[in-house]
């Protein structure tokens, strides 16, 4: 009963502020049910963009796709594999002379990215920095927990976009 109660108190401190992450990341894994709450913790919020970074080959053939509103975007590959991958797309064009030198900036290098937008907050079980989206994270902000995501509760859930709400968000300044 008190958990509940610190649960409500929480929860109306956090929708009262009114700041929360568009954007949100989970180095997660298995996806599993749990999975299906937390994207209706994120609706319930506004959250728009969830992406789930995982070596699992599984969702390799998911790409990105909707879920109840909110975007999923599936990243398994490592950000240095990303960024390889990219340079060589980029190489590629250059070399068929569809692309010049001097036309190549960050947005070009971007549109050729897997994954396009900036994740507002990262969130990883344990201590180890990401190695996933190394590019889009560079102002993200980082989220360490000690818990098990597939063991999340709503309060932890809360916790987070909490934390999120304490930080004060500069992007590089």
């Amino acid at each position: 009963m008190l958990r509940l109660l610190y649960q409500f108190i929480l929860e109306r401190k956090i929708i009262r502020k009114g700041v929360f992450p568009m954007h949100i990341v989970l180095i997660y894994p298995d996806l599993d049910e749990n999975f299906k709450k937390f994207v209706l913790w994120c609706k319930k919020f506004g959250i728009s963009e969830i992406t789930i970074c995982t070596r699992s080959d599984k969702l390799e053939t998911l790409g990105d796709t909707r879920f109840d509103g909110i975007k999923l975007n599936f990243v398994h590959k490592s950000g240095k594999e990303e960024i390889l991958n990219t340079i060589r797309k980029i190489a590629e064009k250059v070399l068929k002379g569809e692309l010049k030198l001097d036309e190549i900036d960050e947005k070009t290098f971007e549109s050729f990215l897997t994954l396009k937008s900036q994740p507002d907050m990262i969130v990883k079980a344990g201590r180890e920095v990401p190695e996933f989206m190394i590019w889009q994270s560079i102002y993200s902000e980082l989220f360490f927990t000690d818990l098990d995501l597939k063991f999340m509760r709503y309060v932890d859930f809360l916790r987070i976009i909490r934390e999120y709400q304490k930080r004060e968000r500069r992007y590089g300044r």
